[in-house]
């Protein structure tokens, strides 16, 4: 969801838009994706 690939289509783009802009309003959301795609802390 969070890396874009070169290769990809313009509508694969703007549904990943999509879906990022839905994550930035809610903190509690973009907090659990970013834990997602780092990892947690050991």
């Amino acid at each position: 969801m969070l890396n874009a690939s070169p290769e990809s289509k313009i509508y694969d783009q703007n549904l990943q838009g999509t879906a990022l802009a839905c994550l930035f309003p809610s903190e509690k959301a973009l907090g659990s994706t970013t834990k997602n795609h780092v990892g947690l802390p050991f």
